[in-house]
């Protein structure tokens, strides 16, 4: 099981020498981003059942949430288009579920 742990830091590092990234931080801007999305959401929906404005801590969310796809799309060199794709349908289907979830609270 060890070995394809290895294998897996392996070929996730060499991913990231091919592109110029730092597997580091990228995982740190990763946890970062989960936490900065759980806290800013859970702030909007507080101001929404306060009926207050929901839309900076929102904003602040989605920018959490963005961190490290940001920092891989800003500092990453030679990303294939499919990864651009990719991170466009993760920004749709999460903006879809946060809509969806926010109808809920309201």
């Amino acid at each position: 099981m060890a070995h394809y742990f290895i294998l897996i830091k392996d070929y996730l590092f060499h991913q990231a020498y091919l592109h110029k990234l730092n597997p580091w931080l990228f995982g740190i801007f990763y946890l970062l981003s989960k936490l900065l999305f759980l806290i800013f959401l859970g702030r909007a929906v507080k101001n929404l059942k306060q009926k207050q404005s929901f839309l900076p801590p929102l904003l602040f969310a989605a920018l959490g949430y963005s961190l490290p796809y940001l920092y891989m799309i800003i500092s990453g060199k030679n990303i294939p288009l499919w990864i651009f794709m990719v991170i466009t349908l993760i920004y749709l289907f999460s903006g879809w579920s946060i809509y969806k979830k926010l109808r809920e609270v309201r």
